[in-house]
This record gives structure tokens, sequence and C-alpha cells, in this order.
């Protein structure tokens, strides 16, 4: 199949679409056919081979394999056509993924301008080095006036920033250079466990994928599986080779007679309640319920805690950007005082 390039937002729309069509009582074909008008040219042809492959037999994950969409969005369909619900799964994935779009679109807009003005106030400080502080220094050697200290931090701190950019492009470059040789080839298990240490990111990405495997976990329940089967299906998913190892890791525990929330609980992978909920649903018989309001109440905390961290970064960026710009005045006005007062 061709392959065009679907923004996030284009595929969680498409899908949210889609189940609603499923809903209403439109085949998997007739929705894709009826939407297809909707997109530009180039996505109405991935979508027309995208229908003659489901027409051929093959399922739609596979079909949304091909045309690149993201492999969590993926997962969601993979699940769902095997023992789930299928128009829920596609509407879940589309809620779920416009949120997480969103998240990310604010995060850039709230960035864009601060950077921008880092940017600039970074070219003010090389104009100073390169313009400014060198005619300050000859006008006090030439006055034998003492130098100010504020002048002299400046000048310190400016120098520093001429090798900035060498300093970021070596960082750049190693970075790309350990993932490609060590990153890359530790287990998903070990990658995962690496981001889960980075401050802030990490328990960000613990939240998000709690509330998935606690969504999916749901589903496969709600859709008449066991534990065990469940377990297993997630075991065999090759989008995401992270559950994949986990979920194999928790299937051998299970058939050795260890209690599901015993060894959730010895996972640092997932939320810290994630295992009193488990056992909670166990005790009463409703783990599917339980795992779906739960999955329900992370989507709302992840959605809080992105609110806080705007509320945070925002202020924050733009204070440093403020104090940037306040000490490029005073590294202008204070030598010319300064100069005043020992004339």
């Amino acid at each position: 199949m061709k392959r065009s390039k679907w923004k996030m937002t284009e595929q969680a729309s498409f899908l949210l679409k889609l189940g609603e069509l499923l809903e209403y009582g439109y085949s998997l074909s007739d929705g894709i056919q009826f939407l297809k008008f909707q997109e530009t040219k180039k996505k109405r042809l991935d979508l027309d081979e995208a229908v003659e492959e489901l027409m051929r037999g093959y399922p739609f994950y596979a079909v949304l394999t091909a045309l690149k969409f993201h492999p969590q969005l993926i997962s969601f369909i993979y699940y769902a056509e095997q023992y789930g619900d299928l128009s829920r799964a596609l509407k879940e994935a589309g809620t779920y993924w416009e949120k997480r779009s969103s998240d990310m679109e604010k995060i850039q807009k709230l960035l864009v301008y601060p950077v921008l003005l880092l940017l600039f106030v970074g070219g003010a400080f090389y104009m100073l080095q390169g313009v400014l502080l060198p005619q300050f220094e000859v006008l006090f050697s030439s006055m034998d006036a003492k130098e100010n200290g504020f002048l002299a931090f400046v000048r310190l701190a400016s120098s520093f920033l001429s090798y900035l950019p060498y300093i970021l492009g070596a960082a750049v470059i190693l970075g790309l250079l350990l993932r490609q040789f060590w990153y890359m080839k530790l287990s998903p298990l070990k990658r995962r466990l690496l981001l889960l240490k980075i401050p802030i990111l990490g328990p960000f990405i613990k939240l998000y994928e709690t509330q998935f495997f606690a969504s999916q976990f749901s589903s496969l329940l709600s859709g008449g599986l066991s534990l065990k089967e469940s377990i297993l299906l997630f075991s065999e998913n090759q989008q995401q080779p992270f559950y994949k190892n986990l979920c194999l890791i928790i299937k051998n525990e299970l058939t050795e007679g260890k209690p599901l929330e015993d060894i959730l609980k010895a996972m640092p992978y997932f939320d810290k309640n994630f295992s009193i909920v488990a056992a909670n649903g166990l005790k009463y018989g409703r783990l599917d319920q339980e795992l779906f309001h739960y999955s329900r109440y992370l989507l709302e905390k992840i959605e809080e805690r992105m609110t806080l961290a705007m509320r945070i970064v925002q202020p924050a960026l733009f204070s440093i950007v403020g104090i940037l710009v306040i000490s490029i005045y005073l590294a202008v006005l204070l030598p010319m005082f300064s100069l005043m007062k020992d004339i």
C-alpha cells in the first residue's frame, strides 16, 4: 500500500468518526468509504486501498499499520478485533489520542514564544560581547576607572554563550550516538525503566501507560476473555514490544500461582494504586468495571497534571526571559553610571 503521513490529530479524528459510524450500523468498509470524501486527495487514495485490503481479508489493525498509524492506536484496534467491541475501541482510541495530541499542542504553543524570546536575548548578548563590552573596556582603561562588577559578570556570561551552540551541538550528537548504539540495544523493559527515571516526564509516562493498560485490559475482560487469556493476547501484540515482554512475565508468574495484585505491585512501570484496584476488582468479581473506572480516573488525573505543569512552566519561562532582558539593560546602563560617578 502507498503510505501517507497522517498527523496524530488526523489519526484520532478519523478513528473517532469511524467508531461513531459503526455504532450507527455502518460496516467497516462502508464507514471508510463515507469518511474518505472528507479527506484530501492523497488520503482518499490511501483509504481506497485500505478498503481493498479489507476486502482481501486483512484485519483492520494490519491496514492501519500499513498507513503508519501510531502503534498505540493500532493496539486499541488489535485487541478489539480479537475479542472486543470495535466501535467502542475506535471511539476510545480517538478520544484518548485527541486528548494526548491536544496536550502536546498546548506544550508546543507554550514553548514557542519563550524560545523565540530566548533566541532574541541570546542574540542581544552576542551583540553585547562583540560590540558594547569591548568599547566599555577601552573606555574604562583610557579613564583609569575601576570596572563595574556586574559588567565583569555579564562579560563572563556572554563569553559562555559564544560556546553554547558548540556545547548543544556536541550534546545532540552524543545523544544520537547513545540512542543508536546503546539505548536501542537495551530490552524494551530496560528502556522504559530509563524513561521513568527522567524527572517530571517519568511520572507522566507512568500514568499514560497505566491508563492504556487498564483500559485495554478492561475491554478484553468485558469481551468475555478470562484473566489469563487477556494477558496472553497482550503478550502476542507485536506492535508494542514493551507490553509484549511485560505480559510474558505476568503470564509466567500467573502460571506459577502468584496473585495478580502481587505481580502488579512488584512492577515499577505502573501507578502504585494499580495493584490495589486489581485486588478489589478480583475480590468482588468485577475486575473489568474496576479497571474501566480506574482508567477514566487516570485520564482526569493526567489532564489535571498537564494543566498544573503549564501553570508552573509558563511563568517560569517568562521569568527567566525577563531576568535576561533586565540583565542586558543593566549591562548597558550601570557602566555609564559608573563612569559618570568617576568623572
